[in-house]
């Protein structure tokens, strides 16, 4: 576990600092992850995010995108932005996912984009666990990562595709692994979302809308 972690954080830090920079600044960037993760209206809405609203980008890389959707909901504070390594943006606090720098249900609203696939099924289980406990009663939260398809090959091709930044682990899960694995960390809701076409890569994803129940008294 540790020698895989280590190997996460190095990769990542490679990805962002290494040969790849210019690559990751790009991708990283509003521009580039409007084109990766279109209809930044639609995660707005699906997160019922709004001014005074608590929210938390979880494997934010440069926290471009996670700064403009908090923008364009109007919100009153920036999100609080969590990666395993510094990069280039506004990364606010370094946390590996099984143990995130937050109180228990002090969070409304969190997004967490292409990360999962960096980690393997323990530390995705633990983090799922993590994103059960700091979510507050009411809160939401989005999941999107690369989906595996059928095909082996293409399996293999994308996971090679997409495995900048990633380390020694590339997991592509699909919706079945993805709701059984938020059910068994005991998220109330767990729904599949579309959130539209990809231009890059072109390749499918898998979104996932969890929520917890409002209090009893809320």
């Amino acid at each position: 576990m540790i020698r895989r972690r280590k190997g996460a954080v190095q990769a990542r830090r490679e990805w962002i600092s290494g040969r790849t920079r210019r690559l990751a600044r790009v991708t990283d960037s509003q521009t580039g992850m409007a084109l990766l993760t279109p209809r930044a209206g639609r995660i707005i809405s699906l997160l019922e995010l709004a001014p005074g609203k608590r929210y938390v980008d979880i494997g934010c890389g440069t926290s471009a995108f996670a700064h403009l959707l908090a923008q364009r909901a109007g919100m009153d504070e920036p999100p609080l932005c969590l990666d395993i390594a510094p990069g280039p943006g506004a990364v606010d606090a370094l946390a590996w996912p099984e143990h995130l720098p937050l109180a228990d249900g002090s969070v409304d609203a969190f997004t967490s984009l292409y990360f999962m696939r960096r980690l393997d099924d323990d530390a995705a289980h633990g983090f799922g666990g993590e994103l059960a406990r700091v979510l507050a009663p009411g809160g939401r939260g989005i999941i999107l990562e690369i989906a595996p398809v059928r095909s082996d090959l293409l399996n293999r091709a994308h996971a090679k595709l997409v495995s900048g930044g990633c380390g020694p682990v590339v997991d592509l899960r699909g919706w079945g692994r993805m709701a059984a694995l938020f059910t068994e960390v005991g998220f109330d809701h767990i729904q599949r979302i579309d959130l539209g076409p990809f231009l890059l890569p072109p390749v499918p994803r898998c979104g996932v809308l969890l929520r917890r129940a409002p209090s009893v008294n809320g």
